[in-house]
């Protein structure tokens, strides 16, 4: 019986002894410290292995305590307020590591070594400082606004392929070299997997990629006064060279047969929209699809610049469009002639209302540039796209003897020098209205069952009189 009661005895004070020993060895929160006050006398309290606190009067320290051939080495870290309880951690960790293997008289240069190089609370803010500053400057955070600026196509782009690979990049340390190394990796890339004849476009890609950071470091000089540009001096052929490739022009697939172009604007025109039918809708096409299309076919306009028209930039009285200089890739003010036909289609769509863009996308906003693209490809048979109407439209025109300077004005394109262009104060409008007045009845007849089958045939009738 006694035995058992000792038994019990013993084993009770040992998990007591247990428990105490538990206690005692539990580390410290930064909680915990900064409860810690002054007793009247500095105390020196352990917060976790070889790393102490120290309790003055006035301050709190982290200190740290190691022990080299029995003696013991000690030496302060910095403040609490200073330094936080894990980078305290980090400091005893990193200080034990060096000194692991080394005597007394070593381990205590080494220590004093190294805490010799701890900053002050105002150096460490503008180090923080300075890293925030340097994070601004990384490429994948600065090039957000300019990603604004481009349209869809050019940000699917900057997101693709610049962002992914010289995102990390400091925008004003990137050198020549960065950019070569990015243009071998963007040869690599496929960011369409379903598409198996990418590595065809490649160059293409990689001189839009190069305009596009061209076009970022201006941005760049503009905004931020940076100079730097490791784009600037690089040509098309020079990263050809260092590639080992070349960029092929790709030209557009373009019909210049009157006869095609009559019965594409036909199909386009015989469309049937999600406004005229109540079932089936599936087999219909969008109302302002129809019309940009139609539209894009008797004006000739840039797909990009069709899809940009808003209602505010016609003038109704003088029969016009003013077409801003922002969207349009000369970056020049253009006047578009509004013909018959031309105002028939607006208003039409002017039922459905009159604010913001002519030819509205999803959403109501801007139409994507594949749309029209698509259709007319489709449409036509894959026998041109919505750039090949251009190319029909002045040759068509060209071939008859329609005075070439109308015609080149009418695609925007610039025929003359600067010297000319500084004495041309013109943009021959009223020739320009009566050339598309003749283009629009030439590719869709007021009487179809007499439709001419040629131009010689259209241009040697007696109807021209009447244009």
């Amino acid at each position: 019986m006694l035995k058992i009661m000792l038994a019990g005895y013993f084993s009770g004070y040992f998990l007591w002894k247990v428990t105490l020993k538990t206690k005692k060895e539990k580390q410290m929160n930064i909680r915990d410290i900064k409860k810690l006050k002054w007793q009247g006398k500095n105390e020196l309290i352990k917060v976790a292995e070889n790393l102490y606190v120290e309790v003055t009067k006035t301050k709190k320290v982290f200190k740290v305590i190691f022990k080299k051939d029995g003696k013991q080495i000690k030496a302060t870290l910095d403040s609490i307020d200073n330094i936080t309880l894990t980078e305290a951690k980090q400091k005893v960790l990193k200080l034990k590591s060096k000194i692991a293997n080394k005597n007394f008289k070593e381990a205590r240069e080494i220590i004093r070594a190294e805490l010799a190089k701890k900053t002050s609370k105002k150096d460490k803010e503008i180090i923080q400082a300075k890293v925030k500053q340097n994070e601004q400057y990384l490429l994948k955070n600065i090039i957000q606004e300019f990603l604004q600026t481009r349209n869809r196509q050019e940000q699917n782009r900057i997101q693709n392929y610049i962002i992914p690979i010289l995102g990390e990049k400091d925008v004003r340390k990137i050198t020549k070299n960065d950019i070569i190394d990015f243009f071998k990796q963007v040869k690599k890339i496929n960011v369409n997997p379903k598409q198996t004849t990418y590595i065809a476009n490649k160059m293409a890609t990689i001189k839009r990629l190069k305009n596009n950071l061209n076009l970022f470091y201006k941005f760049l000089y503009l905004k931020y006064d940076i100079e730097h540009n490791p784009v600037g001096m690089l040509t098309l052929k020079d990263i050809e060279s260092l590639l080992g490739d070349k960029y092929v022009v790709k030209h557009f697939t373009a019909t210049t047969n009157l006869t095609d172009i009559q019965d594409l604007y036909k199909t386009i025109k015989e469309l049937k929209t999600d406004l005229d039918v109540k079932t089936n809708k599936h087999k219909t096409i969008n109302i302002y699809t129809k019309y940009a299309l139609q539209f894009l076919m008797l004006t000739a306009l840039r797909n990009g610049t069709l899809r940009r028209l808003k209602w505010d930039m016609i003038n109704w009285d003088k029969k016009i469009i003013d077409i801003p200089a922002e969207i349009t890739k000369t970056k020049k003010d253009f006047r578009l002639p509004l013909t018959d036909k031309m105002l028939k289609i607006l208003e039409d769509l002017k039922k459905y209302g009159d604010t913001g863009l002519i030819f509205k996308g999803r959403d109501n906003k801007i139409m994507s540039e594949n749309t029209l693209n698509a259709k007319i490809k489709k449409l036509s048979g894959n026998k041109t796209t919505a750039h090949g109407i251009r190319s029909a439209f002045a040759t068509i025109l060209k071939e008859q003897g329609e005075n070439p300077l109308y015609i080149e004005e009418q695609l925007m394109h610039v025929v003359e020098n600067k010297v000319g262009q500084a004495y041309t104060r013109t943009d021959y409008l009223e020739q320009r209205r009566d050339l598309l007045e003749k283009w629009g009845e030439l590719i869709n007849p007021r009487k179809q069952e007499n439709r001419v089958k040629s131009v010689t045939e259209f241009f040697k009738s007696k109807d021209v009189a009447n244009f």
